[in-house]
């Protein structure tokens, strides 16, 4: 099973979407199903960037591509570029999201502009100014300057569906999403099959909801995970973390002094991180990157 996870992975989704669809409407869930399978299994390809070195301000890892924001703004992806998720635009940005098959990244006005795929109009930003964006599996959100949470694209669990009040980031799963609200409360909606939906009390200072699970820095630093837990993705270890990423199987935070710990699959050795000091982790679905505090980026 270790060696066929994406897959097992990718039709536990397929058998429950099947579920929901009912009678009539296969096709709709065939046609999520594919989605799906076409970022995460085109995903064994990315190991060739593994080894490059950039530096940057900002980077997240996807179902089957990475991006970067550059320090002069610039935009860059690389991986699989199918439905042209890695076929970053022009401009200047601040931060980039790298979802399934699609990504967006906030420019430096504010605007969201998204690229890949957009069946599901998870690439069809609304209008108006955001501080973050995150893009998941077949839907996107974003924290607008008020506070308030704006989601777009696929909602068939509800994921795009978010609660009012004001929050301070968001993270976009494989179909659920969490949040951090201003008091330090975690709120999560979409999916709840697994337990990624189901927060635990406490307040958290991070969120990061992965494939079909999801991880939390508490504000005491120690990172908390819920969901689905057949390769121990949600097994944090103890001590006191920075930040944490969830990915497709396999999660990986920056501990306080720097270094980094994953836990989970470790079949495409996603898991053996380098040593080093590091400022920003991202777990995709195969793929780990990270920036050192030199400035510089590694995969593996």
């Amino acid at each position: 099973m270790k060696g066929n996870s994406p897959l097992t992975l990718a039709f536990i989704l397929a058998g429950r979407w099947l579920r929901a669809a009912g009678v009539g409407r296969p096709a709709v869930a065939i046609r999520v199903t594919l989605l799906l399978l076409a970022g995460v299994v085109a995903g064994l390809a990315v190991a060739a960037c593994a080894g490059e070195s950039t530096s940057g301000n900002t980077l997240s890892v996807g179902g089957a591509h990475s991006c970067v924001v550059h320090t002069d703004g610039r935009a860059e992806c690389w991986g699989s570029d199918k439905r042209g998720q890695s076929r970053a635009p022009g401009g200047e940005f601040r931060s980039v999201g790298a979802g399934a098959v699609h990504t967006c990244g906030i420019r430096t006005d504010g605007r969201v502009v998204c690229w890949g795929s957009n069946e599901y109009g998870q690439s069809r930003a609304p209008g108006g100014e955001f501080l973050s964006v995150s893009a998941g599996g077949g839907h996107t959100c974003g924290v607008r300057t008020d506070g308030r949470v704006d989601c777009w694209g696929y909602n068939e669990y509800g994921q795009s569906r978010a609660p009012g009040g004001e929050f301070r980031s968001v993270s976009a799963g494989g179909i659920h999403t969490c949040g951090v609200r201003t008091d330090g409360s975690v709120d999560c909606w979409g999916d709840y099959e697994d337990g990624q939906s189901s927060v635990p009390g406490g307040k958290f200072r991070v969120i990061s909801a992965g494939f079909l699970h999801t991880c939390g820095v508490r504000t005491d630093d120690r990172v908390a995970c819920w969901g689905y837990n057949e390769f121990g993705q949600t097994r944090a270890p103890g001590g006191e973390f920075r930040t944490v990423s969830a990915g497709f199987s396999h999660t990986c935070g920056i501990r306080t002094d720097g270094s980094v710990d994953c836990w989970g699959d470790y079949e495409d050795e996603q898991l053996r991180a380098p040593e080093g000091k590091f400022w920003a982790v991202s777990a995709g679905r195969s793929l780990t990157c990270g920036f050192r505090t030199d400035g510089r980026g590694h995969c593996w």
